[in-house]
């Protein structure tokens, strides 16, 4: 039961984290807002995309589908690369603005802990499956 409800809970944390980054991503590629600091065009369509593969794979996790895991694990590895890169084009040359580092920061950290809830209930239900 408390693998359902952590499960849920990461679910819902991946489905909210998404919307927001597509609502924000959507409101500069759409040009409804203009931010004060260099947007790298590349990135916002990547934030975008990304924000909505993060809302199907919440949506997947919410349904409690098994290959949630291996999802999960794919959002968070691209959103670990791409800071990586992100991070050295900043270091490199400057042309990445600091709220850009920090958004990809942010993004990384949620869907590592997204990641770990879910890898950690899925260990202890293939345990707890195992045992009976």
């Amino acid at each position: 039961m408390k693998k359902n409800i952590y499960n849920r809970i990461a679910a819902f944390i991946a489905i909210a984290f998404s919307m927001l980054t597509l609502v924000e991503g959507l409101q500069v590629l759409l040009g409804i807002t203009h931010p004060d600091y260099y947007v790298l065009r590349p990135l916002l369509i990547y934030n975008v995309v990304m924000g909505f593969v993060g809302f199907i794979v919440g949506i997947t996790l919410w349904l409690n589908y098994r290959r949630g895991l291996i999802l999960t694990s794919a959002v968070t590895a691209a959103h670990v690369i791409v800071f990586l890169i992100v991070g050295l084009l900043f270091l490199s040359n400057g042309d990445v603005a600091g709220h850009s580092i920090n958004a990809m920061i942010i993004r990384s950290t949620v869907w590592i802990v997204v990641l770990l809830v879910v890898w950690r209930t899925n260990f202890v239900n293939k345990k707890h499956s195992i045992e009976k």
